[in-house]
């Protein structure tokens, strides 16, 4: 009887245990964006030849110098297992009619165009043949369309900064700028009109956006801003053919269909690989590929080991699944709400994370008028990596920003199914043996009947 009170308590007890430290095991306990770490003191020098570096007792970042196309990598404090990288890949003009995200098999080239509008407008209808001979008859003298996609390891930058600033508010960061000089010929409309302005904050602020709404960016955060201006679009040059359309048949082609998507892989290595990321801030591209898909793995992504992403509610798996296709993510909870995307290996989540407004700011060429356009964004999981892609609607020649942000934050347990069933199963086990050490211990009186 001892024995078995003894095995029952034993188990009691290493379930208890079990059941109270695993959860604590999946937990990174990192102070980031909460604002907890002590960044009084940062740290910018120069990191070998070719990075700067910013450092604080809470997290790395680094980024190239010397005309190297944007790129950053960041870690927490001393945890070089897990190093960060965020890699600005390029611009994708896209054309969907039917769907507002972006999806590959809509980039905005000669073909895709003509099939996308004969697909919609002549494939059905009592004109659909003369609708088609339309389209073809334009296409086949239509000269001037740009490539879909802008890659910026085709490209040269000029890194302004970084320099200190601190505002009368007494609002303290790190600021410098990268800006594209040098494009491929096609895309030379794009030189000094595609800019990256970076702060990386050491103190924490609110920030008004045009007095269109305010965000806070906590102490230890990187915040980048997008700028494109004078972009020019394949979808404007069909002007005279959707004037043709909508003479002739009353068909109205919704420009804001289109749109521009930035690009955006999300991978991680370790400190020893460090010398892929300086092959891969090295490396450029010679020959323009015809399309995003058909554009060549660069070092970090062939290498990268990311398990897994959280993108707002919903886990993607990376490793071993290779995504043919681009899908949707929900980023529309709230308005002017930051959209998060955080790392993660298995069952832990880990303290990187990558994020953005889910709407963006335009800025009228003509009169400086600022108005909110609605953001999306997409995803197809590469196997050890995240392409990402943030879609912004046409915005005509008018300036677009949106602001990304990189950082490291406390994170929250996150328990599989499997593990939760198991903890479920030791709670039960639990209660079962402490039931059964009472009943046994219960003193039965036999009371007679006469």
């Amino acid at each position: 009887m001892k024995n078995t009170k003894k095995a029952i308590i034993s188990t009691t007890l290493a379930l208890l245990l079990l059941s109270i430290a695993t959860p604590a095991l999946l937990i990174n306990n990192v102070n980031g964006s909460d604002g907890n770490g002590d960044i009084s003191k940062v740290q910018v020098d120069q990191y070998g030849a070719h990075w700067w570096k910013i450092k604080t007792d809470l997290i790395t970042i680094l980024f190239p110098s010397g005309g190297k196309k944007p790129m950053f990598l960041w870690w927490y404090s001393n945890d070089t297992d897990n190093i960060y990288v965020v890699k600005y890949k390029g611009l994708i003009e896209y054309m969907t009619i039917d769907y507002e995200y972006y999806t590959k098999m809509y980039e905005a080239n000669q073909l895709t165009i003509r099939e996308r509008l004969e697909a919609k407008y002549a494939s059905q209808g009592p004109h659909q043949t003369q609708i088609r001979n339309r389209i073809t008859e334009y296409f086949g003298w239509l000269l001037g369309l740009h490539p879909a996609y802008l890659p910026f390891s085709a490209c040269r930058w000029n890194l302004t900064g970084p320099i200190n600033v601190t505002r009368e508010d007494g609002v303290s960061y790190i600021s410098f700028n990268f800006t594209l000089t040098d494009a491929p010929a096609i895309f030379d409309f794009a030189e000094g009109n595609v800019i990256i302005r970076c702060r990386f904050y050491a103190t924490e602020a609110t920030e008004n956006v045009y007095d269109l709404y305010n965000y806070t960016v906590k102490p230890g955060e990187l915040k980048m801003d997008l700028i494109i201006q004078n972009w020019e679009w394949n979808i404007d040059k069909l002007n005279s053919l959707f004037e043709t359309l909508q003479e002739e048949f009353d068909i109205t082609v919704p420009k804001l269909r289109a749109g521009l998507a930035l690009w955006i892989d999300m991978a991680s290595i370790n400190i020893e690989e460090f010398p892929i990321a300086e092959q891969d801030a090295n490396s450029t591209l010679q020959v323009l590929p015809q399309s995003s898909y058909t554009a060549p793995l660069e070092p970090v992504e062939t290498n990268s080991d990311t398990s897994d992403i959280i993108a707002g509610g919903q886990r993607i798996q990376l490793r071993n699944n290779v995504g043919s296709t681009t899908a949707p993510l929900n980023v529309r909870t709230r308005l002017h709400e930051r959209f998060r995307l955080r790392f993660a290996r298995g069952s832990q989540t880990l303290a990187g994370f990558f994020d953005f407004v889910n709407t963006a700011v335009v800025i009228n060429s003509t009169t400086q008028e600022k108005s909110i356009v609605n953001v999306t964004a997409a995803y197809i999981s590469a196997g050890n990596h995240m392409r990402l892609f943030i879609g912004y609607p046409y915005f005509s020649s008018n300036t677009l920003e949106h602001d990304p942000s990189i950082g490291v934050e406390n994170v929250v347990p996150w328990l599989s199914t499997n593990l939760l069933m198991i903890l479920i199963g030791a709670t039960i086990a639990i209660a079962m043996a402490v039931a059964a050490v009472k009943m046994r211990k219960k003193t039965v009186n036999i009371v007679s009947v006469r």
